[in-house]
């Protein structure tokens, strides 16, 4: 998981905003247009599915392995996995991908 650092909002005790509310405001204004930014770009980022084409298909759902699990168990199960990571829009089944916000 990406930290998102995001920047500190102005104080109202600074000399410069107690006299003038209107610079306050301005201020509290260039912070929010930033932390907006900033929020939506890692959004993005990390909404965005992986950029790898992956299709699977002719498989036979398996959601657990056990100990004895032969190799057409372990085919069926990592199928079943990159299918579910699709359906969440994770992994991406086509080379292109666009912007969907």
């Amino acid at each position: 998981m990406r930290r998102l650092s995001l920047p500190k909002p102005p104080d109202p005790d600074l000399p410069a905003f107690k006299s003038n509310p209107h610079a306050y405001s301005r201020a509290m204004y260039d912070w929010a247009r930033q932390v907006k930014q900033l929020t939506e770009q890692a959004h993005n980022i990390t909404a965005s599915p992986c950029g790898q084409q992956i299709q699977v298909s002719s498989f036979t759902t398996n959601t657990a392995l056990s100990g004895t699990a032969t190799g057409t168990d372990l085919t069926n199960f990592v199928c079943s996995l990159v299918a579910a990571l699709q359906d969440k829009g994770i992994l991406s089944p086509t080379i292109t991908i666009g912007n969907t916000q």
